[in-house]
């Protein structure tokens, strides 16, 4: 005969930020056993390390685009510090291989705060450089689209790019995130283009939203989760940076 102690589970709560769970299985007795087991101690599975990694999600958002749109100049406002924005304009060289980095994004479940760390991948958009986008494909958590809203006469040709890239098997279902961004900081080659449509008849959201359905179909379309998004951070404003954090709360489900 046997008997199982009942008190088999308890949970302690230091905060509501922070929830520890400890599991106790249960201690069974025997009456003909020559060992006692009243000295032998408790054994525990702390579930600690298993809530940390519940709470502490990570995951690799993917920057791409034609070359001169200014990928690395919105990789490096996501990833510097505010106090640092002014010195990011000297950086127009163009993006040799990639640029990685990780952030943290902070999101509320009920009454839980999570912690995600974001691995940014910033790939060269330059033609030789894009036969090397597919290495970079596996595990993508989110596809960051830049179009930059300047450069109209490359609309045709970054939405085709675009909707080749999604064939790919690895982005399958994979939420996609389109930028248009308006900036200052072009690359040398690019400065004609910005002086001459300064200002000046700007790509809109809407507008790249209706032609990346008409290029991808929309029957693609509804295949995954995709949004379009316009910000201008040409006055080092944070409210279009929280914007595109937003965006990742929402496309990921953060």
């Amino acid at each position: 005969m046997g008997m199982i102690n009942s008190k088999s589970k308890y949970i302690t709560c230091s905060n509501k930020s922070d929830i520890k769970c400890s599991y106790r299985f249960p201690t069974i007795f025997h009456s003909g056993s020559l060992i006692s087991l009243r000295n032998r101690k408790l054994k525990y599975i702390d579930f600690e390390f298993y809530n940390r990694q519940r709470f502490c999600m990570k995951k690799k958002v993917l920057i791409l685009g034609l070359d001169g749109v200014g990928k690395t100049d919105l990789f490096n406002r996501l990833i510097c510090p505010t106090n640092q924005l002014p010195k990011l304009h000297s950086l127009s060289q163009p993006t040799v291989g990639y640029n990685v980095e990780t952030i943290k994004v902070y999101s509320r479940h009920f009454y839980l705060r999570r912690c995600h760390k974001i691995t940014i991948w910033d790939c060269g958009g330059q033609p030789s450089l894009r036969s090397l986008w597919p290495y970079h494909f596996s595990n993508t958590s989110l596809l960051l689209w830049l179009i930059n809203a300047h450069d109209r006469s490359r609309l045709d040709i970054n939405l085709d790019l675009l909707s080749q890239t999604l064939k790919n098997r690895l982005l399958d279902r994979v939420p996609v995130l389109i930028v248009v961004y308006q900036t200052s900081v072009v690359l040398q080659n690019q400065k004609k283009i910005f002086n001459e449509n300064h200002n000046e008849n700007l790509l809109t959201n809407l507008e790249v939203a209706y032609r990346f359905l008409i290029t991808l179909s929309t029957y693609r379309a509804n295949t995954f989760k995709w949004q379009v998004i316009s910000i201008n951070l040409n006055d080092n404003s944070n409210e279009d940076l929280k914007r595109v954090q937003q965006s990742f709360k929402e496309l990921m489900e953060l």
